[in-house]
């Protein structure tokens, strides 16, 4: 039987999936009604838009003037809305180019900037706290970069209405928002098909930057969570995002106890549900992927394959998404990353709240971590190309809703270190197993080493056997 908690997310659930509205985030100038009149999202930046005058980019014209508006619009975002937006040059980056590209820093955008991005349970006290304060920080204060869109058809001129949001919960309803499915679909523009890593990557690196924006700590880092390491939740304690009562409530004790779920439910502003997680108690998912599952996944070897979606087989997206869910005694519903969303059996485990539980993003950082070690082993694999993939996830399709415009494809041959950080692998070595991205090396170097001693064995025997044939001879 359902207990009351699960009823209310069932409710909840049905209710959210039903719903007409959709809602993004928009730079704040481009909400203002002459942007809208005139279809440009073009802000100005130190006195011109763009920063056109200082070269950091221009006002492009991207969308021919009365072509048909997309059924969606984040179908050819952000046609919907706009006809010219910012194109930013070189490391500059932004709505207005204001801001330098992952990777850069300093007042024209030359200078490096890299982070380690650390496993969180190999983070020092202070890094941790700090980490959580700047989460907390972000969850309640009002963002002066973006706004909330709510309408019901953006296909209808003035259908607009803006709202303040958080800094934090802005990155909630970006995600509610690329994961809504189109109607009468399983698709949309950040999950079951080849964007699905990718999507999420930028994401990460949009609420980075939006956090180091907020609070001057231009070093903040998303931690990872190898949940391989653990058989359960080893980080929902107060010291990380809270412990929990049987019936799924974060203690008092963790800040995270007070933190309001923004759902497409209710009043953004009068949100009245709290996070709840009761990890491990469904019985359909009351385990975490193991380092085997890991193992098998990054042995695909296609990125993606027909039909591009959560039906692919041996492919290594769907297979780290958690659709292709390996064979063996758990009798699993799901795998890798879906069942670790699964798993908490809470907030998390729903595409329109799963980003208020700020467990999504250490787990997804975790879920990046494997996206370059697979890229590093396929150096010469390529985003797919097919008419079976759904135009918002088509290589060359913009991803929505972010500014300025980078394609699906943009971020394929960019690794991580281009994009300022890197992964550090924990201090203590993983019980019983190499550290996954060490993993592929070691057989790298594996293959020379048979090799040479197959030779070397072939040579003694052939050597043997002429000696055989010489002694037979003279005997």
């Amino acid at each position: 039987m359902l207990s009351s908690v699960h009823w209310l997310w069932l409710v909840l659930w049905l209710h959210l999936t039903s719903l007409e509205d959709v809602e993004a985030q928009f730079p704040i100038p481009c909400t203002r009604q002459e942007a809208l009149d005139s279809r440009t999202c073009c802000p100005l930046w130190n006195g011109s838009p763009c920063g056109e005058m200082a070269g950091r980019g221009d006002c492009a014209q991207h969308f021919l003037e009365g072509a048909d508006l997309p059924f969606d619009y984040r179908v050819d975002w952000p046609n919907s809305f706009y006809d010219k937006v910012c194109a930013c040059y070189g490391n500059f980056d932004g709505f207005d180019c204001g801001v330098c590209s992952p990777g850069w820093q300093g007042p024209d955008c030359l200078e490096p900037h890299r982070v380690d991005r650390k496993e969180i349970t190999d983070m020092t006290e202070d890094e941790r706290e700090l980490f959580i304060s700047n989460l907390d920080h972000a969850k309640h204060t009002i963002s002066n970069r973006y706004k909330i869109l709510t309408s019901n058809d953006t296909t209808k001129a003035g259908n607009f209405k803006f709202h303040e949001a958080t800094v934090y919960d802005l990155y909630v309803w970006l995600h509610y928002y690329a994961a809504k499915k189109y109607a009468d679909t399983d698709d949309d523009a950040a999950h079951r098909g080849p964007a699905f890593p990718f999507w999420h990557r930028i994401f990460l690196l949009f609420i980075e930057r939006e956090i180091r924006l907020l609070t001057g700590n231009h070093n903040f880092f998303i931690p990872y969570w190898d949940w391989t390491r653990t058989d359960h939740c080893n980080i929902c304690t107060n010291d990380y995002f809270g412990a929990v009562d049987p019936d799924g409530h974060i203690d008092q004790g963790s800040r995270f106890s007070k933190w309001k779920v923004r759902s497409p439910s209710c009043s953004f502003l009068n949100a009245s549900f709290l996070l709840f997680r009761k990890p491990g108690k469904d019985r359909s998912a009351d385990t975490l992927p193991t380092s085997g599952d890991v193992r098998r996944t990054l042995c695909e070897d296609n990125y993606d394959t027909p039909p591009f979606n959560k039906m692919s087989k041996h492919s290594f997206r769907s297979r780290l998404e958690g659709f292709d869910i390996p064979r063996d005694s758990r009798n699993l519903q799901s795998a890798m990353h879906n069942l670790v969303h699964d798993y908490f059996n809470g907030t998390m485990s729903h595409l329109p709240t799963a980003a208020n539980d700020p467990l999504f993003m250490v787990h997804h950082s975790f879920v990046d971590k494997l996206l370059e070690v697979w890229l590093e082993r396929h150096r010469y694999a390529s985003y797919p190309e097919s008419d079976e993939i759904h135009k918002a996830q088509k290589k060359e399709s913009y991803m929505a809703p972010f500014f300025p415009l980078r394609t699906n494809g943009y971020y394929w041959n960019r690794n991580i270190l281009s994009l300022g950080y890197k992964y550090i692998e924990h201090s203590i070595p993983h019980p019983g197993a190499v550290h996954i991205g060490e993993v592929y090396h070691q057989i790298q170097w594996l293959w020379p080493v048979v090799g040479v001693a197959c030779v070397v064995l072939l040579c003694v025997i052939v050597g043997v056997a002429i000696k055989c044939k010489g002694e037979k001879k003279t005997s």
